[in-house]
């Protein structure tokens, strides 16, 4: 089938010009752009290709994926060109998330491309280091082979830090330079993915050292990951090879980081951030080498109600970045530094994939194409084995396993609490002198407790800690998806309901419990690998609706629970505090603290 769009505003993003034309879409390719094209003029679709077409189209196909755009000519069966009207909308080259995560959508590879391609985004440069610290390289195949069964692009990079932080935190095992080696030469993945422990970057570290020099000897892309690391030490950090950085909290940060000749990351999502893109590109001018990307951070019910890169874009736009410099952002520089040469424009011969929007505020999907045909509604699901399934290994948890350690004795203690900064990736260290009753701390309100588990251990080490900035929280939720290195941990007000919900999740074999009061209220279940669902994503979306809604009625403010539950307390590589399976981390000083202390 050809699929004819006719007067569309075409984003002509390598001139940087919107033009009125008539776009073919044909054999997968853009194959003619033009105003006015004839159906005359476009030579027949041969009677194999149309019986081939015919048995393999859904019903009702072309009519989901027009949304808007009106269509002409009767039914797909009887067109050989199927001409698609477009006065008023805009054309823009299918997305590109310059830097993301599948898992962090709790979603399964095809649950996650059928969510993203829905909203526009019809590829993304994917790092799967959330499956290689659960099982290895042989977690990345299992997402790479699901993703397989889908159109989406992925650009596969091979994770070098897991654990994201060796000594402070505990996974399925380090990765070193055979597993890079794997990933690279056997899965064929494009490069490297985002050298989080810049630590060990900068202090060349043997092991992180002999990856880095492989990939340099091969010529592979280097993705950076580098949180307020500037002057010397940047330096230093570049010189490993590091090409990308998304992590700068400041625009002083990112020119600096731009000057030296990293490419700049812009992140939106679900997240506030702190810098600002308008004020960047207002210094940088137009260039190449600052792109826009996700990085996972959006989560499922935000994706179903603004979208997933046409969202960020909305975003940049928001702040008074111009649409068509925010649109090279999300397309044809990305495309060009990952090399995506057939991607990235609309261009006769370049694969095509294509969105419909209204407007260049909102960037709404009105209908996406994605190698020249409306999407499916959805895609093949795996049928894993056993080790994907029964991830969870750590043996049932008692009370004593929750508690935190007070000096004897003690009436009052000088506690480090880890305060949430809602909304964003930032933690704070706050100081705060609490009571203590033989020998167990006395918690105001809105001082919860927090464990965080070994999973992959029978006996695996329990790291305890206090925090705050979550609402005045009755029960306790507990899940098997702290990041990075997906290990259980438990949030709540008492600790034998943390002990329960922890036990909950592994009983399950993996998701996210809340209990209250010695019950389970609810439980979220994410039985691939512990952190991922099969389900579609509107489906998923709901589940995790109405798990909030009654964390939110049993006091919790946070605006999005699991998020900070993932990646907020747990990151043991985002200042400046940290709970890891070891222990309190102080992140800027790199070593662990105690919790309480006498006064």
């Amino acid at each position: 089938m050809k699929y004819l769009l006719r007067n569309v505003n075409l984003l002509e993003v390598e001139r940087g010009e919107i033009i009125k034309t008539d776009i073919l879409m044909e054999n997968g390719v853009f194959a003619r752009i033009e105003p006015d094209i004839k159906p005359a003029e476009i030579e027949d679709v041969c009677e194999a290709a149309e019986r081939v077409c015919k048995a393999s189209e859904p019903e009702g196909r072309a009519e989901a994926s027009a949304g808007g755009a009106a269509s002409k000519g009767g039914t797909l069966e009887a067109q050989k060109v199927q001409e698609i009207f477009c006065d008023g909308l805009f054309a823009l080259p299918g997305l590109i998330d310059a830097h993301s995560h599948v898992e962090l959508s709790m979603l399964s590879s095809a649950s996650f491309a059928e969510a993203l391609l829905q909203k526009g985004t019809t590829a993304a440069v994917l790092d799967a280091h959330d499956a290689v610290n659960v099982l290895g390289v042989r977690g990345a195949a299992y997402l790479m082979k699901e993703m397989a069964h889908t159109p989406l692009t992925p650009v596969w990079m091979a994770s070098p830090c897991v654990p994201s932080a060796p000594g402070y935190e505990d996974c399925f095992g380090q990765i070193e330079l055979a597993d890079i080696r794997t990933m690279i030469e056997e899965y064929g993945m494009y490069g490297i993915a985002e050298a989080m422990d810049f630590h060990r970057v900068i202090e060349r570290e043997a092991s992180l050292a002999a990856i880095l020099a492989y990939a340099r000897k091969k010529g592979l892309f280097i993705d950076g990951h580098a949180p307020c690391v500037r002057g010397e030490a940047l330096d230093d950090y570049i010189a490993a090879g590091v090409r990308t950085d998304h992590e700068s909290v400041t625009v002083e940060e990112m020119l600096e980081k731009y000057e030296k000749g990293m490419y700049v990351i812009v992140r939106r999502g679900s997240l506030q951030e702190p810098a600002s893109a308008k004020e960047l590109l207002e210094k940088v001018g137009e260039t190449e080498r600052v792109l826009l990307s996700t990085d996972g951070c959006i989560t499922v019910q935000d994706m179903l109600a603004h979208g997933h890169m046409n969202y960020a874009l909305a975003q940049l736009v928001a702040e008074g970045v111009e649409p068509m410099r925010a649109v090279r952002m999300a397309t044809l520089y990305p495309a060009k530094a990952y090399g995506l040469s057939h991607m990235g424009s609309v261009a006769v011969g370049k694969k095509a994939d294509l969105l419909l929007v209204k407007d260049l505020r909102d960037f709404e999907a009105v209908s996406v194409y994605v190698d020249g045909m409306p999407l499916w509604p959805a895609y093949e699901r795996e049928a894993f084995p056993e080790e994907v399934i029964h991830s969870l290994h750590h043996r049932v948890f008692v009370k004593q396993d929750m508690e935190i350690a007070v000096p004897e004795g003690a009436k009052e203690v000088q506690a480090v609490v880890l305060a949430i900064v809602d909304g964003t990736l930032e933690t704070r260290k706050e100081e705060k002198i609490l009571r203590s009753e033989a020998d167990k701390l006395c918690l105001p309100a809105d001082i919860l407790y927090c464990a965080v588990a070994d999973r992959y251990r029978k006996e695996g080490s329990v790291g305890t800690g206090l925090v705050c900035g979550a609402g005045a929280f009755r029960g306790a939720v507990a899940g098997s998806i702290a990041q990075d290195t997906q290990n259980l941990i438990g949030l709540g007000s008492d600790g034998e309901d943390i002990c329960l919900a922890m036990n909950e999740v592994l009983k399950r074999q993996g998701g996210v419990a809340f209990v209250q009061d010695g019950e389970v209220k609810a439980f979220l279940a994410l039985p691939v690998m512990g952190i991922l669902s099969q389900k579609p994503a509107a489906d998923f979306a709901e589940e995790v609706q109405n798990l909030n809604l009654l964390l939110r009625e049993a006091g919790m403010t946070l605006s999005n629970p699991l998020l900070t539950l993932s990646l907020q307390i747990p990151l043991a590589v985002i200042p400046e505090l940290a709970i890891t399976n070891r222990g309190l981390l102080d992140v800027a000083q790199n070593r662990f603290i105690p919790v309480c202390r006498p006064v």
